[in-house]
């Protein structure tokens, strides 16, 4: 008997309990050892990985950069740096360009303006440990913390 009727078999209701459950648990450990252990055959990409690489170098913005000192070495493989905000994105990646820019760039800190004791923990309610720990994380970034600190939201934020 195939495993396909084994198991719709054994997930009918009302199907009375037997020795059956213990054949059924070694055709399912076969079948998943069948299938983990097949060989997978792989084949080279049609683009090659440069072209990916360098679409996504030029979607972001190099926070430090790097010295003459460094033991790598400058080369063409580093493309010019590319800053966010004011101007507009025409490449083909389909990520269009901000249509308001929240805070601007000139007026970013990367590093912390003055030192802050550790605030308050969040509550977890059950479902918000992930959020919260990011949130936890995200807070004790220099830049989102001076944004947030700078208080230009509530000098730009109309509530009604």
């Amino acid at each position: 008997m195939p495993i396909v009727d084994k198991l719709k078999e054994a997930l009918k209701p009302g199907r009375k309990d037997s020795a059956d459950d213990v054949e059924l648990g070694k055709l399912l450990a076969a079948s998943a050892k069948k299938i983990l252990l097949q060989k997978i055959e792989f084949e080279p990409a049609s683009k090659n990985f440069s072209y990916q690489l360098e679409t996504l170098k030029s979607k972001y913005v190099l926070l430090n950069p790097r010295t003459e000192n460094c033991s790598r070495h400058k080369g063409s493989e580093e493309g010019p740096i590319r800053k966010q905000g004011n101007e507009h994105m025409s490449g083909s990646d389909g990520v269009p360009a901000p249509q308001k820019v929240l805070f601007p760039l000139e007026r970013l800190s990367l590093k912390w303006e003055r030192v802050y004791r550790v605030g308050a923990g969040l509550h977890n309610l059950g479902n918000t440990c992930f959020l919260n720990s990011t949130l936890q994380c995200l807070t004790y970034t220099p830049p989102l913390a001076n944004y947030l600190l700078s208080k230009e939201h509530s000098r730009n934020c109309h509530q009604g």
